[in-house]
């Protein structure tokens, strides 16, 4: 899986480079950009401000740990506390690793806000929130029966998505 995560990051980099302007933002990224940008009312904006940061490694790495040593040690669970760390570890390294390769710049139409200490392909954000907020749903619907943890993590993910095109650091 993770061999078929980096590829999949490396030739979609590789295609968007072929097919514009990588370093300055392809036609149809910034028009996007500029169409969904809108100042929302000072809750909203606060909300799209802070909600990123539940999705990134800075807060999912501890609370993955914690929820590991929870499933291994008082749940008898190793095989999910070692499934949700491998998927952790894998979204961090794969981040990492592709951010190194390609290193794109952030985009420039207007002053970026939040935590965007790193390059802007690939989001940090959206890879850390797919792959552990979804993990953590999928484990807890084949573990519990549960339904509730994947309408809750999908919208959570779409939000935090359209919160970093929001603060203009994708």
């Amino acid at each position: 899986g993770y061999l078929a995560a980096a590829l999949t990051g490396v030739l979609f980099a590789q295609l968007m480079r072929r097919t514009g302007n990588w370093d300055q933002g392809l036609g149809w990224e910034r028009s996007l950009m500029l169409a969904i940008h809108v100042r929302w009312p000072e809750p909203i904006d606060s909300l799209l401000l802070v909600l990123p940061w539940l999705g990134t490694n800075i807060t999912l790495i501890p609370l993955v740990l914690l929820v590991a040593i929870w499933l291994y040690r008082k749940r008898d669970r190793p095989d999910l506390a070692m499934h949700l760390v491998v998927v952790q570890l894998g979204s961090f390294t794969l981040n990492a690793v592709l951010k190194d390769i390609f290193g794109r710049a952030r985009p420039d139409l207007w002053e970026a806000r939040g935590q965007h200490a790193w390059a802007a392909f690939p989001s940090g954000h959206a890879i850390a929130s797919v792959s552990v907020l979804l993990t953590a749903a999928l484990l807890l619907r084949l573990e519990r029966g549960w339904k509730w943890p994947m309408r809750v993590a999908v919208p959570l993910l779409v939000v935090s998505l359209y919160s970093r095109l929001y603060l203009g650091v994708h």
